[in-house]
C-alpha cells in the first residue's frame, strides 16, 4: 500500500517548486550528464573511474549552467584521453623493453644499467614504431591544449556570470532601499494628515471651601 501511494505521489509531482530547488535539480542534471561515459570510455576501461573523475571535476569547478557544464565535460574527456595516450606511450616502451631483453646478454657482458635499457628501448621503438610514438606525443600535446583552452573559457564564463550576479544583487539592494525610503515617507505623510487638533478646555473658576471655624464671606 505504501509503495502504491509513493508511486501515485511521484506521478503527481511536477518537480521542485522553489527557485533553490530548481537550481539544485538543474545542477544535479548537469552533474549526471558529466558522468555519462558512452562517448570516451573503451570497453576495457573502467566506467566507474570515469564517473569518479567527472564527479570530482563537477565538485571542483561547480558548473552553474549547461554552457559551463559542457566546458567541464570537455575538460573531463581531454583528461581521460590524455591519461590513455600516456598509458599507450608507456605500453610501447614496455613492449620495447621486453623485446630487447634477450639481446642484452649478447651485446653486454656486464649488468646493464636501467637507463641503458630505456635508451635501447627508445631506439627500438623509433626503428619499429616511430610513427606510433610521434602520433601519441602529438595527441598528448593536443589534449593538454584542449584541456587548458576549455579551462580558460570556463574561468572567463564563470567570472562574467559572477559579475552579473553581483550587479543584479546590488541593483536589487538599491531598489529595495529606495522602496523602503518611499514607504517610510508615505507613512509619515499619512500619520501627519491623521493628526486631529484637540480644542482647548474652557477655563474654570477655582472654588476654595471655607476654612473650618470661619464664617462664610458676606455677599
Amino acid at each position: 500500500m505504501a509503495s502504491e501511494t509513493s508511486r501515485y505521489n511521484g506521478a503527481k509531482s511536477n518537480g521542485p517548486v522553489s527557485a533553490e530547488g530548481k537550481t539544485k535539480s538543474s545542477l544535479n542534471a548537469i552533474k549526471h550528464g558529466l558522468t555519462s561515459n558512452k562517448v570516451v570510455v573503451l570497453q576495457n576501461e573502467n566506467p566507474e573511474d570515469y564517473a569518479r573523475l567527472a564527479a570530482d571535476f563537477a565538485d571542483t569547478f561547480q558548473p552553474a549552467n549547461l554552457a559551463e557544464g559542457s566546458l567541464v565535460q570537455e575538460m573531463v574527456n581531454a583528461q581521460w584521453k590524455r591519461v590513455r595516450a600516456e598509458a599507450i606511450e608507456t605500453g610501447l616502451m614496455d613492449l620495447a623493453l621486453c623485446a630487447i631483453e634477450p639481446e642484452l646478454g649478447k651485446t653486454f657482458e656486464a649488468e646493464v644499467d636501467e637507463s641503458i635499457k630505456i635508451a635501447l628501448a627508445y631506439r627500438k621503438n623509433f626503428e619499429n614504431n616511430a610513427r606510433a610514438l610521434a602520433n601519441i606525443e602529438r595527441q598528448i600535446v593536443r589534449l593538454s591544449r584542449m584541456f587548458q583552452k576549455s579551462h580558460d573559457k570556463l574561468k572567463e564564463l564563470q567570472e562574467d556570470r559572477k559579475r552579473e550576479e553581483r550587479e543584479r544583487a546590488g541593483q536589487a539592494a538599491t531598489e529595495a532601499a529606495e522602496k523602503a525610503e518611499q514607504t517610510a515617507k508615505t507613512e509619515a505623510r499619512t500619520q501627519q494628515a491623521n493628526v486631529v487638533e484637540m480644542p482647548a478646555k474652557p477655563a474654570q473658576d477655582t472654588i476654595f471651601p471655607n476654612e473650618p471655624g470661619k464664617a462664610p464671606d458676606a455677599a
